[in-house]
């Protein structure tokens, strides 16, 4: 009686389990993530001279292009267009110091990371852009975004 229970059992097992014949294809993998292009807004420790490096940057339509500062001054990425900027990030802080000057409204607490802005470019064109607060002093720099 056992064996004919358990012979039931592997027969109602095998008849409701199904094998799939079809052979359609794994969905594709997600497209990469688009490239990343990096520009340093630097200083003399605080002090002139300022610059974007790289000042002059090229890069395909599609990319994302960050700046972060690694100066001791606060910087911001402002596009030229006139009258209204096609981007600007803001004031972007300096990362953090273990030492500040008492009254320094630049100096941020210890750990804090540097401040950063990216922008994706989708058009090709050529985007100048300055920081406001040191674009007297030079502080300009242009991407090139190609098609």
């Amino acid at each position: 009686m056992r064996l004919c229970y358990g012979l039931l059992l592997a027969s109602v097992a095998a008849c409701g389990s199904s094998t799939s014949n079809s052979t359609s294809p794994p969905p594709p993998p997600p497209p990469p993530p688009p490239p990343v292009s990096n520009v340093g807004m630097t200083d003399n420790n605080g002090l002139a001279p300022y610059r974007f490096s790289p000042e002059t940057l090229t890069v395909s339509v599609g990319t994302i292009v960050k700046w972060t500062n690694n100066g001791k001054a606060a910087h911001t990425t402002t596009n030229d267009a006139s009258p209204t900027p096609i981007w600007n990030s803001g004031s972007l802080n300096p990362a953090g110091s273990a030492m500040c000057a008492p009254n320094d409204p630049y100096c941020q607490p210890a750990g804090t990371p540097a401040g950063t802005y990216q922008r994706t470019f989708s058009t090709a064109g050529t985007y100048p852009y300055h920081c406001e607060i040191h674009g007297q002093q030079g502080m300009t720099g242009v991407v090139v975004v190609t098609p």
